[in-house]
């Protein structure tokens, strides 16, 4: 493992260098012992005594530790997600990028491919936020932050929101996140986030009816030359922001740009409920809950369909027309979320 820290002053060489490299050398470089010891109790191993200093941290750049893997055996999102709700709490903004591993998983436990040259990153942060006011716009957050970073690193191209936590360039997926908090009482006091962005390779797994085409980035031109530490970066860039957003502004600001990068409005769908499998024609789903032209999204990030009894503030969403999907080519790749 190697952990990365002061991030204000981090190179990027090292996590670069490492991509498709060998076994993850040992390493720390950190004067927030209190964040290095959180990952090292959520990634134990083998870690030499001695502690790095690292640069001075410059403000506005919150995050205190990196840990980067090798190969993770299991889901590092599911690992700090389940550290962030001991007593403990977290203490400090961290997270943890995998370059390759098993056991990953999208939204209610759909797998996830991991391949070597995309990015696997997972967070966990302190927060103080009002969970009446809050939660159900928490998917808003990581799913605008990819967005952002995507547009930073290749600004000409146009990342589109699919709700609720997809990542779209075309019509094609190329990320998706995850969400989780924990709540004490009234108040939201951490919150953990999943996010996979396939960069350089669009994994070979079977298109669905929810997911019929795949894209990378590096399979468009804007993006050839964007490394997995620029977006790395970018993306824990763009986290902090929106965090710092919502934790000053409220959901609002995020729900209005929500809402602006939306793809989903004014288009036909039909909506199944959560928890069906994949599948690759829709004769195998059962009936969908709702189908028509979506008019809108309510301030809980809730949908509003033509026809629907009311707005749906969950569900499997499939554009029209849907039927049997074509097989997979090697070009048509996607990791399922």
């Amino acid at each position: 493992m190697l952990v990365l820290t002061d991030l204000a002053d981090w190179s990027l060489e090292p996590l670069a260098s490492l991509a498709g490299a060998a076994p993850v050398k040992h390493r720390l470089a950190s004067r927030d012992e209190a964040a290095v010891a959180f990952l090292r109790q959520v990634f134990p191993g083998r870690v030499p005594p001695a502690v790095l200093a690292g640069g001075a941290s410059a403000a506005g750049r919150g995050w205190r530790a990196l840990a980067v893997v090798d190969r993770a055996d299991s889901s590092q999102y599911d690992q700090l997600t389940a550290a962030a709700r001991q007593p403990a709490g977290v203490p400090a903004p961290v997270a943890a990028i995998a370059l390759a591993g098993r056991g990953f998983h999208g939204n209610r436990g759909r797998p996830w491919s991991v391949e070597r040259g995309n990015l696997h990153l997972s967070c966990v942060v302190p927060a103080d936020l009002d969970a009446a006011a809050s939660a159900r716009v928490l998917p808003a957050v990581p799913a605008l932050a990819v967005s952002d970073a995507i547009a930073a690193c290749a600004p000409s191209l146009a990342p589109r929101l699919k709700w609720v936590n997809d990542v779209l360039l075309g019509d094609e997926k190329v990320a998706g996140a995850l969400t989780a908090s924990q709540s004490r009482g009234s108040r939201i006091v951490s919150l953990a986030f999943g996010v996979g962005i396939n960069l350089a390779v669009a994994p070979a797994v079977a298109p669905t009816v929810f997911v019929p085409r795949v894209t990378c980035l590096h399979a468009h031109a804007a993006a050839r030359s964007v490394g997995l530490g620029d977006l790395c970066l970018a993306v824990l860039d763009a986290l902090e922001r929106r965090l710092r957003e919502l934790q000053r502004a409220g959901p609002a600001s995020l729900v209005e740009t929500y809402r602006e990068r939306c793809g989903d409005i004014g288009r036909e769908v039909l909506v199944w409920e959560e928890g069906l499998p994949d599948a690759g024609d829709v004769a195998a789903l059962p009936p969908p809950i709702a189908s028509g032209r979506v008019l809108a999204l309510d301030d809980d990030l809730a949908l509003r369909v033509e026809g629907a009894s009311g707005p749906l503030s969950r569900g499997r969403l499939a554009y029209r027309p849907v039927g049997p999907v074509d097989p997979v080519s090697p070009d048509d790749r996607e990791p399922a979320v």
